[in-house]
């Protein structure tokens, strides 16, 4: 019965869901999803290839794998499995989606016995074959039982370092030709597997005909620049100088309406109207961009100027390089990834060139005041040695919404009391432990570090192995929260002190963070953050100590580390890297935050 069922294989997929494929707002049309027929169909019918569906969040995706299940599940039964991060994640999945989809499908109902171990949340069988919803960070369920059908929801989420995508596809090895996996994801990490996948295939894109010119063209945000300057083409809004009042305020009604598509053929203009939008996307299609691709690779690409409200787009675009310029890189990484569903790069943001120059034409201890009133926030981390003490203190401020930096003061002393001096200099007075401009380096002679802290109401920084930390709030942050050491605990003393604030920081992340925002620029292409002109060569080498390098795992991820090229010779770095952290922490660096949960945003 297994074989005249898979005769219905020759049935098109497209037509047999939409004839038992009910949604919500009534049965599945094609008409209304033009971007998911073609890679539909084929995740559906090919087999032996790995099809990959590369697209903007909140794009029906998922409902692409769903279908492509169900369709399986009734023309070509066999064991399959539907894969999500998270078990939370299936477990919505399921209630949201998978089982009122299953339910209102009265050709999959049918084939299901009246038996409850054949119909639970996690699982849906048939006389034939079944389909079960596995969590893809449960080990088990990436080296157990063999699979035929695998759908991988959000691969780009899935560990390389672990090998999470490899397990899954190895569970289909004893299968030859018959299997079929399909990969619906926003968009990947560059130099990752899922990113490798599509450098080797066919790369198929989605194109529109140019409503002035006729040509079919894929949409793009905007081209590289060439010799200085920006080709025509892609996505146009009025410039920050024509949306911004004298008083720096940004008229987001008047940017929303400045929007427009630029053709990169014709320089034609195109207006955004969901009519239109969707008038293109019926005339669209995919085309293949990589002539010399692997076969066994068929991936598809769209992005969200094909779906959304371009007006919208701009707006979270310019939030993103907002935050940018404030030295926050989550939101632009976001939009890369789910709007554009393109490769994130750090490396295309931060600059690898450590040793550029960033002096910034004002010497050591000069006041600074900035341009249009804002008072800087100035901070004094200090790095603790045995018998000596390195100090940084540095200026921030945010200008016309670019964060600022000068180094105010740099030094090389041998007492406790000359820290109070150079705080008592710049005005450093304190407001209780939370409101401390002092911060020390507590991860040598730590017992010492604390109470040296304690007795002058400064804190203390442990710098930590993790990449962040979760707040209260359900946050995660370069920084965890606030500690409160008692620094004489076991002894006769122990609570009759002050005690010493102490806060964690992953000392990767912030190390990442300084190199961050060393590499912004302002609109002058001029450094953001500088330093003075006579900080000296002790200081220019030691915060140069540090080399961004990027490192290949054994299973070929790419990923970035920190090299040291001066041995221990890093101090004023350690000082400077601190002071970023203490900038994160007063707020200055934007929404450097993110959710601690991994839900599907597909």
């Amino acid at each position: 019965m297994s074989e005249t069922l898979r005769i219905r294989e020759d049935v098109d997929p497209i037509d047999w869901i939409e004839k038992c494929v009910q949604l919500d707002y009534g049965y599945f049309k094609r008409q209304h999803h033009p971007l998911i027929v073609e890679p539909l169909r084929m995740a559906a019918t090919e087999r032996g290839i790995i099809v990959g569906l590369l697209g903007s969040v909140q794009h029906i995706k998922t409902l692409t794998a769903q279908l492509i299940q169900l369709y399986g599940l009734h023309n070509s039964p066999c064991n399959s499995a539907f894969y999500d991060l998270t078990q939370d994640a299936l477990r919505e999945f399921s209630d949201d989606k998978w089982t009122p989809l299953v339910d209102s499908t009265n050709t999959i109902t049918r084939l299901v016995p009246d038996q409850p171990y054949r119909r639970t949340k996690f699982y849906t069988s048939t006389p034939y074959g079944y389909i079960r919803l596995l969590s893809a960070g449960i080990m088990a369920n990436r080296n157990s039982k063999t699979l035929e059908r695998i759908t991988a929801d959000e691969s780009w989420a899935y560990k390389d370092d672990e090998g999470w995508l490899s397990q899954i596809r190895d569970r289909q090895s004893s299968f030859n030709w018959q299997w079929q996996m399909f990969l619906p994801s926003s968009g990947q990490t560059a130099g990752s597997q899922l990113d490798e996948m599509w450098k080797r295939s066919t790369q198929r894109t989605w194109h529109i005909m140019c409503d002035c010119c006729g040509e079919e063209i894929p949409y793009i945000w905007k081209l590289p620049p060439v010799d200085g300057k920006v080709p025509p083409g892609g996505i146009r809004y009025a410039s920050t100088a024509e949306i911004t009042d004298e008083e720096g305020t940004i008229d987001w009604v008047k940017l929303r309406e400045s929007v427009y598509y630029q053709c990169q053929l014709c320089e034609g203009r195109m207006d955004w109207s969901a009519a239109d939008q969707d008038k293109r996307n019926q005339a669209g299609r995919y085309i293949q961009l990589n002539e010399n691709a692997d076969p066994a690779y068929e991936f598809f690409n769209y992005n969200a100027i094909a779906h959304a409200p371009w007006p919208e787009l701009v707006t979270k675009w310019k939030e993103a390089t907002m935050a940018r310029n404030r030295g926050d890189l989550s939101k632009l990484e976001n939009f890369v990834r789910k709007q554009l569903a393109e490769a994130w790069n750090e490396s295309d943001h931060i600059s690898n060139e450590v040793k550029q120059n960033s002096m910034g034409g004002y010497l050591l201890g000069e006041k600074w005041q900035p341009e249009g009133g804002e008072v800087p926030i100035v901070f004094c981390t200090v790095d603790v040695q045995k018998d000596s003490f390195f100090l940084v203190v540095r200026a921030w401020a945010l200008i016309d919404g670019e964060l600022h930096s000068r180094l105010l003061e740099r030094e090389h002393v041998s007492s406790v009391g000359q820290i109070r001096d150079i705080a008592d200099k710049w005005q450093l007075k304190q407001n209780g432990l939370e409101g401390t401009r002092v911060w020390l380096d507590g991860n040598y002679s730590t017992a010492r570090v604390q109470k040296i802290a304690s007795q002058n109401g400064w804190c203390v920084f442990r710098g930590d192995k993790a990449m962040d930390f979760r707040h209260q709030d359900g946050l995660r942050r370069v920084y965890a929260e606030m500690q409160y050491i008692d620094t004489f605990q076991g002894t006769s003393q122990a609570k009759s002190s002050r005690y010493a604030g102490q806060v964690r920081f992953s000392k990767h992340s912030a190390l990442s963070s300084l190199f961050l925002v060393r590499s912004l620029r302002g609109q002058d292409d001029k450094p953001l953050w500088t330093h003075a002109d006579n900080a000296g060569s002790v200081y220019v080498r030691q915060i140069n100590a540090w080399q961004r390098i990027s490192k290949t795992a054994q299973d070929g991820r790419r990923f970035f580390d920190f090299r040291n090229n001066d041995s221990k010779d890093d101090h004023y770095s350690d000082c400077e890297t601190m002071n970023t952290v203490c900038c994160a922490m007063a707020g200055l660096t934007g929404d450097s935050s993110r959710t601690d949960d991994n839900k599907n945003d597909a």
